[in-house]
């Protein structure tokens, strides 16, 4: 992709590297509660419970936002024909402003729901679990992605294996999300939820992603 040789992605790999460093601290103050996360649905509602690890969690994704995307462009994970006609320099801003644009979906669709619901803690916790999948799958595909390229992989294995990864991480993120609606909604209605918050952003990326 061009990305050593751009100046802007790597004026941003390094600033944000530094950012990262200094936040340090809180990444590994949350680390725990993410994990309990992905092993177990009440993980998401214990860290939302708790005013200083979900601020921490928050700030942590916020931090990550631009380097997921730099690690999607660099990767080739999301290469709609649009963004193949841009000029090298405006690529990076393509992929950043379609996921902001996929972000502020969610988030709209979110709302909606805890305004009918009155902001119910499991509601909450169960759309802002979003974020705690997100910082781990940031790492998983960083560290995946570094070691397939220390090997000198195929740019095709890589991009297989991260989406494939990335697949995966959702799909855990959708049963842990549906464990958390359940725990408050009967069957069908936390079937309607996760068809009508996750599918319908979901499903606009992936077709931007194969028919734009």
């Amino acid at each position: 992709m061009g990305t050593i040789d751009n100046p802007v992605f790597c004026g941003l790999a390094v600033f944000f590297t530094l950012l990262f460093l200094l936040n340090l601290k809180s990444l590994l103050k949350i680390f725990p509660s993410l994990w309990d996360c992905v092993v177990r649905w009440k993980g998401n509602l214990d860290l939302e419970n708790s005013i200083q690890l979900s601020r921490s969690r928050n700030w942590i994704a916020a931090i990550l936002f631009v380097p997921f995307c730099m690690l999607v462009y660099s990767y080739g994970m999301y290469t709609p024909d649009f963004i193949g006609d841009l000029p090298p320099y405006f690529r990076l801003a393509a992929v950043t402003g379609v996921m902001l644009v996929y972000l502020l979906l969610r988030t709209f669709l979110n709302w909606q729901l805890e305004m009918h619901n009155y902001g119910t803690s499991v509601f909450t916790a169960a759309n802002r679990s979003f974020y705690n999948y997100c910082i781990i799958l940031f790492f998983l595909l960083f560290i995946t992605g570094g070691i397939l390229t220390a090997f000198s992989c195929a740019e095709v294995t890589i991009k297989t294996v991260l989406l494939f990864e990335t697949g995966l991480t959702y799909l855990i993120y959708i049963y842990r999300r549906g464990q958390i609606f359940s725990s408050y909604c009967n069957p069908f209605s936390t079937f309607l939820y996760l068809c009508s918050l996750e599918l319908l952003p979901t499903a606009a990326l992936v077709i931007s992603a194969n028919l734009l």
